[in-house]
C-alpha cells in the first residue's frame, strides 16, 4: 500500500465533511461544531500513519474533560488499523461531543423552549414545530422540524432556503444534531446570514471590479467556494478562495496565483495575503484586502463603488468604521440615510440566546397551559404557501 497517497486520500474525504485547513502534506485543523457552546479547534497529524500507526490527535481539554482520553475511549481510535479512517475517527469524537451538549430534556420541554425564545416566529402543534427564519433582508423561511422520534428530528425547509443553505439531509449537522432545538435553529439562521455574507463578497466580486472575467468567474453557495480570473491585459490572477474554513472568525483561504509565472510579483501577493490574514477580524471583509493586494501588484483598483458601480477615483468618502470607500456623490445621495454594505455584512455573528434555565421556568413550570401540554395554535398569517 502507498501509504502517504492513503494519507492523502483520507485529507480529501475529511474536507468533505468538516471545515479544514491545510498545516503541511499531512497535518491538517479541523474545526469541529457541537453545539453554540462546544466548538472545537483539532490538530491532527497523519504522519504516523505511513508507518502504520495511528494518528496523533491534538485537542482541547474540554474535550478531554468531557470524553477522556479519546485514545482509548473513542473505538475507532482504540481499534485502529491499517484499515482504519481518520474521517470515521471524527465522525465518532463529533457524535460523543453532540451526545454530551444536551441536557436530559423531554420534547415537551424542548419545544417549550424554542418557542420561549423564538416567542411569535415560532408554534407548534403536538411534536411538530415550526420556525420562521429572517435573514438580513427581512426575508422570512418557514421550516418544520418533526420531534415526533424524537431524539431524531425530521427537518423541512421551503425551497428557496435550501437553494441558499443546502438540503436539510445533505447538512450533516442536522442529520446528527444532538444539541437542543433553539440551538438548531440559531445554527441555521446564522448560516443564512453567513450565506448573505458571502454572497455579498461575490456579487462584489462578479458586479462591481475591474479585472474580472465573467466566464470563469463561479460561486458555489453549498460549499463556500469562489474561483475565477483577474485579467489585466495579458496578466492574470487565478483566484481560488475558499470561505468554510472558519470565516468570518478566520481569513478564508485564497490561493491567487500570477500569470504568467512571476516570482516578483507572486512573492509580493503572498506577503499581502499573509499581512492580511493577521489583520484580519471578525468583521473583515476579504474583497477589501484583495483590492489592496490587485492595486499592490497592478497599480490599479479592483474595487468600483458598489453603490453606483462606477470607478472609485476622485473626491472619495471613506466609512469611518470599516474603512471602506465610496464616491462622495453615493454618500451625498443617501446624506443621513448612507449605509455602508461593507459594514452592513461585516457585522454578521451569532445571536445570543436567553438561558435555558429561564426559559424552561417561564414556560415550563409556571403551571399555565403551555405547561399542560395544550399545543399553540398557529396563526393565521403562518402559511407555508406564502414562503
Amino acid at each position: 500500500m502507498n501509504r502517504l497517497k492513503d494519507v492523502k486520500e483520507q485529507i480529501e474525504t475529511v474536507k468533505e465533511s468538516f471545515q479544514v485547513e491545510d498545516v503541511s502534506e499531512s497535518r491538517i485543523k479541523v474545526y469541529m461544531f457541537a453545539s453554540n457552546d462546544l466548538n472545537f479547534e483539532l490538530d491532527i497529524d497523519m504522519s504516523p500513519v505511513e508507518q502504520g500507526k495511528k494518528p496523533k490527535i491534538g485537542f482541547e481539554k474540554t474535550i478531554k474533560d468531557i470524553l477522556g482520553n479519546i485514545n482509548n475511549t473513542l473505538s475507532t481510535m482504540a481499534d485502529w488499523n491499517e484499515d482504519s479512517e481518520i474521517v470515521n475517527v471524527l465522525y465518532e469524537l463529533e457524535d460523543k461531543l453532540m451526545e454530551s451538549s444536551t441536557a436530559k430534556f423531554t420534547v415537551m420541554d424542548e419545544i417549550y423552549v424554542l418557542v420561549g425564545n423564538y416567542g411569535p416566529r415560532a408554534t407548534f402543534e403536538g411534536k411538530i414545530a415550526k420556525v420562521k427564519l429572517i435573514d438580513l433582508r427581512k426575508n422570512e423561511y418557514l421550516i418544520t422540524i418533526d420531534c415526533t422520534e424524537y431524539p431524531r428530528l425530521k427537518v423541512e425547509f421551503p425551497a428557496k432556503l435550501s437553494e441558499k443553505i443546502g438540503e436539510p439531509e445533505d447538512l450533516r449537522f442536522v442529520e446528527k444534531w444532538a444539541g437542543h432545538l433553539f440551538e438548531l435553529v440559531a445554527e441555521l439562521e446564522y448560516r443564512l446570514d453567513l450565506y448573505e455574507r458571502i454572497n455579498f463578497e461575490s456579487q462584489v466580486l462578479s458586479k462591481f471590479s475591474n479585472f474580472i472575467s465573467k466566464e470563469s468567474f463561479s460561486f458555489n453557495p453549498a460549499t463556500g467556494y469562489i474561483s475565477g480570473d483577474l485579467e489585466n491585459g495579458n496578466d492574470r490572477i487565478e483566484m481560488d478562495i475558499d470561505y468554510m474554513n472558519g470565516y468570518p472568525d478566520v481569513i478564508p483561504r485564497a490561493i491567487l496565483n500570477i500569470r504568467p509565472d512571476n516570482p516578483s510579483k507572486q512573492s509580493k501577493i503572498n506577503q499581502l495575503l499573509e499581512e492580511a490574514a493577521g489583520e484580519w477580524t471578525p468583521i473583515s471583509i476579504f474583497v477589501q484586502h484583495l483590492d489592496k493586494i490587485v492595486q499592490s501588484v497592478w497599480g490599479k483598483r479592483m474595487l468600483k463603488d458598489v453603490k453606483q458601480n462606477k470607478p472609485l477615483a476622485g473626491d472619495l468618502y471613506k466609512c469611518p468604521e470599516c474603512g471602506a470607500e465610496f464616491l462622495k456623490s453615493s454618500k451625498d445621495k443617501e446624506g443621513d440615510k448612507f449605509r455602508c454594505e461593507f459594514c452592513f455584512y461585516g457585522n454578521v455573528k451569532r445571536k445570543s440566546e436567553k438561558l435555558i434555565d429561564d426559559l424552561l421556568g417561564k414556560f415550563a413550570g409556571e403551571g399555565g397551559e403551555g405547561a399542560g401540554g395544550t399545543p399553540a395554535p398557529l396563526p393565521d398569517d403562518f402559511d407555508d404557501d406564502t414562503l
